[in-house]
């Protein structure tokens, strides 16, 4: 990965909307070197798809929540279950499998605590070999993932 393919990858991920044309520009490269990079990166598994950042707030979703769950077993079959489990539910916006005291991190969004309680009970305490369940709510988020630094 050369510089071209660096800036390509911090302007595509601070504005994936940006046509060849302005991102050609940008990067200092023809349109039709800019098309082919991009191709070659996407191909290459680097730029996995593209999506559009949404406001959460605007949508009604004020509260976003941190759960961390422990299973009752680490073996690959409990593993395999919650994991497939997790995948089912919509309101779980991502699962990750943690080192140290918690099997699981996942992050919730809801409108307001009686949501949040729906969600409890529908969702998270359904999932198969829950031991034990720690919540922490955010209160104010200080940085939003932005994209990644592209290493030189």
């Amino acid at each position: 990965m050369d510089r071209a393919d660096r800036a390509l990858l911090e302007a595509l991920q601070a504005d994936s909307s940006r046509s060849i044309a302005e991102l050609a520009l940008l990067v200092h490269l023809s349109p039709s070197a800019c098309h082919r990079r991009i191709k070659a990166l996407e191909e290459q598994g680097l730029i996995l798809g593209y999506a559009a950042r949404v406001d959460a707030r605007r949508l009604g979703l004020s509260v976003e929540v941190f759960v961390e769950i422990t299973l009752t077993s680490q073996s690959r079959e409990a593993m395999d279950r919650f994991e497939r489990a997790v995948r089912d539910f919509d309101d779980i916006l991502e699962c990750h499998l943690m080192s140290g005291a918690a099997d699981y991190l996942l992050r919730v969004a809801a409108a307001d605590l009686d949501h949040y309680d729906r969600v409890h009970r529908d969702c998270l305490a359904r999932l198969p070999g829950v031991s034990s369940m720690k919540t922490s709510f955010s209160l104010r988020r200080i940085k939003r993932f932005e994209g990644y630094s592209v290493p030189a």
